[in-house]
């Protein structure tokens, strides 16, 4: 059964590609179909965390994988064929929306964990998982900018069967976003090729360009960006999830912990 096809371009790249998504047999995972060949979507394929989420296998390369990754997550899909005939999955609109929108909602998939895991990383950065009975996750970020400093979201999914909602409204629609200044310091590390203002938004001294969709957009785009990471452990732990201006290198880290338990 195919889902969706979404064709766009990619982010970073700039380079055109087109996605199907079509579902597997229970038991299969996420897999990425690509021209170079077959890259599973686990932890352990994750060769690079600069900017978004890349993962590889043999000859294989495939960028920014996190925002439909978080679509799966949201939406409890663990069985996935994603064919592909470009480097990178396309931006869309910056956001998982497009994605978790084709995906029908399936039960999370929840897993207690023995004892707590924190990855720490630079500037006071952290991701605590703490156990707990259902899973919470608090994302928190902080920039010396007048118009964001500090912002905080927190996202609780529903029992089921209504757990999807929450994240369909509440988290999905979130964007990727940019600093002004930081716009030809990407284009000169040849990032942001395909970036505009129809998928990211961009921070201004003064204002957001285009308007924000949540007043903490950013803090809930990166807690998207942390889900999706950590669908790469193949479940989302039972716990309190506190992340601390959380980046793809922190999340990918936690979510190489939370594959290696032993739940034998």
């Amino acid at each position: 059964m195919i889902y969706a096809t979404r064709t766009g371009v990619g982010i970073h790249t700039g380079q055109p590609c087109t996605a199907t998504l079509e579902a597997l047999p229970p038991g299969s995972g996420i897999v990425f179909d690509t021209p170079q060949g077959i890259i599973q979507a686990q932890a352990d394929r994750v060769i690079e965390t600069l900017r978004c989420t890349v993962l590889g296998s043999g000859e294989a390369r495939l960028s920014t994988v996190e925002h439909l990754l978080s679509a799966c997550a949201g939406r409890g899909i663990r069985d996935l064929k994603v064919t592909v005939d470009g480097p990178e999955l396309p931006i869309l609109d910056g956001s998982a929306a497009g994605w978790a929108e084709v995906l029908p909602q399936s039960p999370l998939h929840l897993r207690e964990i023995p004892e707590p895991l924190i990855v720490t990383g630079k500037g006071g950065a952290f991701i605590a998982c703490f156990p707990a009975e259902k899973l919470t996750v608090t994302c928190a970020i902080a920039f010396e900018h007048p118009l964001v400093g500090t912002q905080v979201a927190r996202w609780e999914p529903p029992p089921a069967p209504a757990s999807g909602g929450a994240y369909l409204e509440e988290i999905a629609p979130a964007r990727t976003f940019g600093f002004i200044e930081e716009v030809q310091k990407l284009l000169d590390a040849g990032l942001a090729k395909g970036g505009s203002l129809d998928n990211a938004v961009i921070v201004h001294q003064d204002r957001y360009e285009p308007p924000l969709r949540f007043a903490n957009e950013l803090a809930r785009h990166k807690l998207l960006d942390l889900l999706g990471d950590l669908w790469l452990a193949g479940f989302l732990p039972k716990a309190d999830i506190i992340a601390m201006k959380p980046s793809h290198g922190l999340n990918c880290r936690l979510a190489s912990l939370l594959s290696r338990i032993d739940f034998e």
